[in-house]
């Protein structure tokens, strides 16, 4: 999925880690290919978080409020 995660870049995610944590922000960056392809956001507290993509259990779309 190399091409496919570079497609998030400036969406308004929620994201659910394989380890229970919840995320909810806008993607800011996505660098790298799989594996090792890192995905940064600014969450809704306005913290900036970054993850690797293999740690990702779900990733949707939220709607622009």
């Amino acid at each position: 999925m190399k091409e496919g995660w570079k497609n998030w870049e400036g969406k308004k995610v929620f994201i659910i880690l394989k380890n229970k944590r919840v995320y909810s922000g806008k993607v800011i960056e996505v660098e790298g290919d799989s594996p090792l392809c890192w995905i940064t956001i600014n969450d809704k507290f306005g913290k900036r978080i970054g993850f690797s993509v293999e740690e990702i259990e779900l990733i949707q779309e939220e709607e622009e409020r």
